[in-house]
């Protein structure tokens, strides 16, 4: 209330102002076109407080709440905004550690993977080589039984060589009628 006689008050020295200043304009005669002009300002003044100081009043009081409810519903969207803001700002963080973790992760398994193969191609290497040994074992000892074939073959041939030339055929006979000595002796029918 003490809003509203404040507010009379400034529009009642506002138009005393303008009165005297149109008394002063008017001249000294003209006071009287002054007072009916003054007179004629109050009541309209005064029709427009009657008449517009509710409405008036209403339609501040109604801007002023609708202003106070955009305030709360800025400051709510504001904490809603913030709350997001810090939502996200978590996530980040933890989208952070996960992509570590996950680097971290994949390099474990990456060396894991490389220990791994190194082991596979260190036994493949190990296989080869023992395949490679029996290989050579087994090529080492067919050429052994061939050389030990061709040293007999020729060990025969040269003995053969030399017993037909020492022995002659006396020699021969006796050495046939000997085996066939020993044959009937060893046959167990006679």
């Amino acid at each position: 209330m003490s809003r509203m006689r404040a507010r009379d008050q400034v529009v009642l020295t506002a138009a005393s102002l303008a009165v005297s200043s149109v008394a002063q304009a008017a001249g000294p005669g003209g006071w009287a076109t002054v007072a009916y002009h003054a007179i004629n300002f109050a009541i309209l003044a005064a029709a427009v407080v009657y008449f517009a100081k509710r409405p008036i009043a209403r339609a501040l009081e109604a801007r002023a709440d609708g202003i106070a409810k955009d305030i709360d519903e800025a400051s709510r969207l504001h904490a809603e905004a913030r709350r997001m803001l810090d939502e996200y700002e978590a996530k980040i963080g933890k989208l952070e550690a996960e992509k570590a973790e996950l680097l971290e992760t994949y390099r474990r398994e990456g060396e894991a993977e490389k220990a791994r193969m190194l082991e596979d191609a260190k036994a493949e290497a190990e296989r080869i080589r023992r395949e490679a040994r029996r290989s050579a074992e087994n090529e080492l000892s067919r050429a052994r039984e061939r050389l030990e074939a061709e040293v007999i073959d020729l060990a025969i041939a040269s003995a053969e060589k030399a017993i037909a030339e020492k022995v002659t055929p006396a020699d021969h006979r006796r050495l046939t009628a000997d085996y066939l000595s020993r044959l009937e002796e060893t046959s167990p029918g006679t």
